[in-house]
């Protein structure tokens, strides 16, 4: 299915207008976490921890909640599947970039986990530039797989602020979150390669 960004717009426009907000509700509760850096980074920075955490369940349970009411109101579309693949990886940096300065900032994984963040938002810039050339990007495997990763060390990060973790053992995990960062990104540049030699070929 091609992606229309200016098509998808006037339907969102037009169901605002209509007052038809169920029908965005999804798209709502997901752009919801756009709000995430601007409020968690600050509540790390200062030890706000125990807000700090009521927010992360809070954006999370709009995560949960947001592929349920398009579902129900028949709302799925490829705009929403777009944003909330973006929004996604705008809400794991701002949990991973609090964290680094609060746990690696003095230590000998700053400068990796600077590489982790550099390849997050390459990652997300090259999906935006398939989306922006219509080449409809898909999950990968890969990508499925990194998510999780970077969501264990994330946690591991942040536990190690509770109990002392083994550094060897962030240490390994960090370097395990870059490999599937690295593959992920040779996974998505194939598949836009092969799309755009498609497109020409067709064309």
């Amino acid at each position: 299915m091609n992606f229309n960004l200016q098509k998808e717009l006037k339907i969102i426009k037009k169901d605002f207008q209509e007052k038809n907000i169920k029908k965005q509700l999804a798209n709502i509760l997901t752009a919801s976490r756009l709000l995430a850096p601007f409020i968690l980074i600050p509540l790390m920075y200062f030890n706000k921890l125990n807000i700090f955490l009521i927010m992360i369940i809070l954006f999370s349970l709009t995560d949960a909640f947001d592929g349920y009411f398009a579902r129900k109101y028949n709302a799925v579309s490829e705009f929403g599947k777009y944003l909330d693949a973006l929004v996604d990886k705008v809400f794991a940096l701002s949990l991973l970039i609090p964290i680094i300065i609060k746990t690696t900032l003095n230590t000998s994984n700053f400068y990796l986990v600077l590489i982790i963040i550099f390849l997050e938002i390459f990652i997300s810039l090259l999906n935006t530039y398939s989306f922006i050339k219509k080449l409809n990007p898909s999950s990968t495997i890969y990508g499925k797989i990194k998510t999780y990763i970077l969501f264990i060390l994330l946690s591991l990060l942040y536990l190690n602020k509770v109990i002392n973790i083994n550094s060897i053992i962030l240490e390994i995990f960090i370097i395990i979150t870059i490999i599937s960062q690295i593959i992920t990104t040779n996974s998505y540049l194939n598949q836009i390669k092969k799309r755009k030699t498609v497109i020409n070929f067709s064309s």
